[in-house]
């Protein structure tokens, strides 16, 4: 049962991650595209990006308690492993720009367009570990 927890809890940030993706998408429209008559809703992007990007941080970390507890080794999911290795400094710099913004509002160009960038990116991994995710489920654990 505890092996559920892990993708089950990620899978639902996922889901999450689309809504703030979505809310940020108007962001960028009117800050970088000229659309005007469009509401940004920052407080619920800002609350829910942050849920989801400390979920994906966290969640991890118990994959790896879940993967040590079955197998006795971590690695061993091979892309899965690897794609979210690659995310987490990503995540760090998701949550730490999305703070900085929050906190220190200000006039600002590269810094929410890098922030967009790579938050997008990590959706797109997030959906490629959904792939993976369903794999390891179907080979490893339904076994």
């Amino acid at each position: 049962m505890l092996m559920w927890i892990h993708p089950t809890l990620q899978t639902l940030a996922l889901l999450i991650s689309l809504f703030v993706l979505y809310l940020g998408i108007a962001r960028f429209r009117f800050a970088h595209l000229g659309h005007r008559g469009i509401v940004f809703q920052w407080k619920r992007h800002v609350a829910l990006g942050t849920v989801v990007l400390t979920t994906w941080g966290l969640f991890f970390g118990i994959g790896l308690g879940m993967a040590w507890r079955a197998w006795r080794i971590i690695g061993i999911t091979q892309w899965h492993f690897a794609v979210a290795l690659t995310m987490l400094p990503l995540i760090a710099f998701g949550l730490a720009s999305g703070i900085v913004m929050n906190r220190l509002k200000a006039k600002r160009r590269l810094l929410p367009l890098a922030h967009g960038a790579v938050n997008t990116l990590l959706v797109a991994l997030a959906l490629w570990q959904l792939c993976t995710g369903i794999i390891i489920l179907r080979d490893m654990v339904l076994v």
